[in-house]
């Protein structure tokens, strides 16, 4: 039996909070006329559901709206979340807040990417090319950005919006690849700040002669492929990218997703114990979690207790290495600074302002600052002649690499 219920909300005169009210439509068990159930606070409407089941409901369908303080006639916007479905509780998009002269804007990010986002090791502040470039559109567009910190997998989980952004505990995160595929179907990304300069690779297992037990030439007909959970590249993005050494695209593979917790950590895991035949992953990110975040020697880079595995990433070049570089078709732009569920509208607040921090030369020293000066959008403050002349080894196509698998990028198969 289906029981539709409306809700009426009236404010607690002892307490100043909402209650609400349910009554059904229909009789329960034998009563002959509709009657008031019980009055509680919004929080857990769901609650009230499972209460009126257990009193002789068998089905019911629980709905919530998020219009305060005024009666519900109507329930719109629902969605399916867990096997519950209830409206939206819809985040508020910035404004200015009681005892506020100035809007404010939330964005989260876990701080375990540098020079992205990090936790400095000396003052334990979160610091990165994103918290800067957030703050500094902040005061150019007096708007008070607060960034704060979560996991990634509460941003963007195994092809989902994590539940941290989409139950609105803040506006956006930052610091996302614009990738293809559902990522571009399920969230809103704001304007990139830095150039697409994140290829994708494949890494495998190397035999005890250096050489990789899967080549460049591969196509992963009946392998599987691990990729990083809650990360870009996403486990459709195989689909979208060519192999670098053939230019056929891959086909006939399986693919699995890593653990939400140290998601890094657990795919590499997955590809050294066997599980897996390869790991489809950024291609910088042996450079970014062992030359960079185990033995750099730039405090701002290297954390004094990195969240993954340096003993195990210290494999790199001489147990695991890339036999695939330099695949960029699985992204629509580079690196944004805000993501947020589709629909939200925050894009619309914070690309103006990205845009004119772009222009200033605050954006050129902090571009700088953090070692990216090569892969931001140059503007009238960047010199006429800064570029570079060589490409890292993480973003040359693997036909053009004159380097081996020692240094952990095979080129393709003479």
């Amino acid at each position: 039996m289906e029981i539709s219920m409306n809700s009426e909300m009236t404010l607690d005169n002892e307490t100043g909070t909402p209650d609400l009210m349910f009554k059904t439509e229909k009789p329960l068990k034998s009563d002959t006329s509709p009657k008031w159930i019980l009055g509680i606070s919004m929080i857990n409407l769901c609650g009230v559901a499972v209460l009126l089941s257990l009193s002789a409901m068998q089905d019911f369908e629980c709905k919530i709206s998020s219009e305060p303080f005024m009666k519900q006639d109507a329930f719109d916007d629902d969605f399916l979340y867990e096997g519950v479905t209830h409206g939206q509780l819809e985040p508020t998009l910035p404004g200015i807040m009681a005892g506020k002269t100035k809007p404010r804007l939330v964005l989260a990010a876990e701080p375990n990417w540098a020079p992205y986002v990090y936790v400095n090791p000396q003052s334990g502040n979160m610091e990165g090319v994103a918290v800067d470039i957030a703050k500094g559109m902040g005061e150019l567009c007096d708007i008070d950005v607060f960034v704060t910190e979560t996991k990634w997998a509460e941003c963007w989980t195994d092809q989902a919006v994590g539940r941290g952004l989409l139950n609105g505990h803040y506006h956006g995160c930052m610091s996302y690849t614009y990738t293809k595929g559902a990522r571009d179907r399920q969230m809103d990304f704001s304007h990139a700040f830095l150039k697409d300069d994140k290829p994708a690779g494949l890494l495998v297992r190397l035999n005890e002669d250096g050489t990789p037990e899967i080549d460049g030439n591969h196509n992963l007909a009946g392998k599987k492929v691990v990729h990083v959970n809650g990360w870009a590249p996403t486990d459709d993005s195989l689909g979208f990218v060519v192999n670098s050494c053939t230019g056929e695209s891959f086909s006939g593979y399986t693919m699995v997703s890593s653990s939400e917790n140290l998601p890094n950590d657990d795919a590499l895991q997955k590809l050294l114990d066997g599980t897996v035949d390869a790991m489809f992953v950024y291609m910088d990110q042996g450079e970014n979690y062992f030359n960079a975040g185990c033995i750099a020697s730039d405090p701002g880079k290297k954390s004094s207790s990195p969240e993954w595995d340096c003993a195990k990433w210290a494999g790199f070049g001489t147990k695991f290495a890339f036999v695939q570089s330099g695949q960029y078709g699985h992204s629509v732009n580079g690196t944004t600074l805000s993501v947020s569920k589709k629909g939200s509208g925050l894009e619309d607040i914070v690309d103006p302002c990205l845009d004119r921090f772009m222009r200033t030369e605050e954006y050129y020293k902090v571009c700088m600052k953090h070692g990216l000066a090569q892969k931001c959008y140059p503007n009238a403050f960047f010199p006429a002649t800064y570029t570079s002349s060589t490409l890292p080894l993480w973003e040359t196509k693997a036909k053009e690499l004159q380097s081996n698998c020692s240094d952990g990028y095979c080129p393709c198969p003479a």
